[in-house]
C-alpha cells in the first residue's frame, strides 16, 4: 500500500498507534518517539525522533513513517509569531 498524502499518512498512522501501540507504548516508553511505516504497519521507538526514524528506515527503505511522541499530542510544538524578531519558534 503506497501513500503519498500528508493527511492520509497521519491519520493512518494515528490510527496504527492507537489501534496496536498505544497502550504498551505509553505505559513503557513514555516521552520517547515511534516512527510508524504506515505500509507495514511496524513501529519503531527512540530517545530521540531522528533515532526514531533512521530505524524504521533501516527496517524499511520504501517505508512511510509517520512520527509521534508517545504521551503527547504531537511530536513537536510550532507557534508563528508577528513580531518581525522572531521567525518560526520551534520547541
Amino acid at each position: 500500500m503506497e501513500i503519498t498524502n500528508p493527511k492520509e499518512t497521519a491519520e493512518r498512522g494515528d490510527k496504527i498507534y492507537n489501534d496496536k501501540y498505544r497502550a504498551e507504548y505509553e505505559a513503557r516508553h513514555l516521552g520517547k518517539f515511534v516512527a510508524i511505516d504506515v505500509t507495514t504497519e511496524d513501529a519503531s521507538v527512540a530517545d530521540t525522533a531522528s533515532q526514531a526514524l533512521e530505524s524504521a528506515r533501516q527496517k524499511n527503505t520504501n517505508g512511510t513513517f509517520h512520527l509521534i511522541k508517545v504521551g503527547s499530542a504531537g511530536a513537536f510544538r510550532v507557534s508563528y509569531s508577528l513580531n518581525e524578531q522572531l521567525d518560526w519558534l520551534f520547541q
